[in-house]
């Protein structure tokens, strides 16, 4: 998800069942519907980082974190977690603050000083768009 100029990691992976069914249960308080579980992952870290590739599964409410899957390049998760939110925010004033979206101690730049990927295509893919 982060890079200065152009996307992040393009790295996939899909979210097993079983991660799936863990993803639900680790937060016993938080009933959860598997349609609220990304199951098609795509790193959230910058681009060309260092070790394992992470994505957001599933946002909790409260401040305990976010539950993030974790796995090795080309291989399938290995593990879901509840991460801690990341602290960091870009410090502008008023309405411009923004947060970082990752998790607490991620390698890389902080998601708020990086190309958003949710509107950059993937490497070899055009944007698509609903303008006529």
């Amino acid at each position: 998800m982060c890079q200065l100029i152009g996307p992040g990691c393009a790295e996939t992976a899909g979210l097993p069942l079983q991660l799936l069914v863990s993803t639900l249960e680790i937060a016993p308080d938080e009933p959860g519907h598997p349609l609220e579980v990304v199951t098609h992952l795509r790193c959230a870290l910058e681009a060309e980082h260092n070790g394992p590739h992470f994505d957001l599964v599933r946002v909790l409410d409260g401040d305990q974190g976010e539950v993030w899957a974790r796995w090795a390049g080309g291989q399938e998760p290995e593990w879901v977690a509840v991460l801690a939110d990341c602290t960091a925010d870009n410090g502008l004033p008023g309405g411009a603050n923004e947060a970082c979206t990752l998790f607490q101690g991620h390698r890389g730049r902080h998601s708020f000083a990086c190309a958003d990927f949710e509107l950059d295509p993937l490497p070899g893919t055009d944007r698509v768009s609903s303008a006529p």
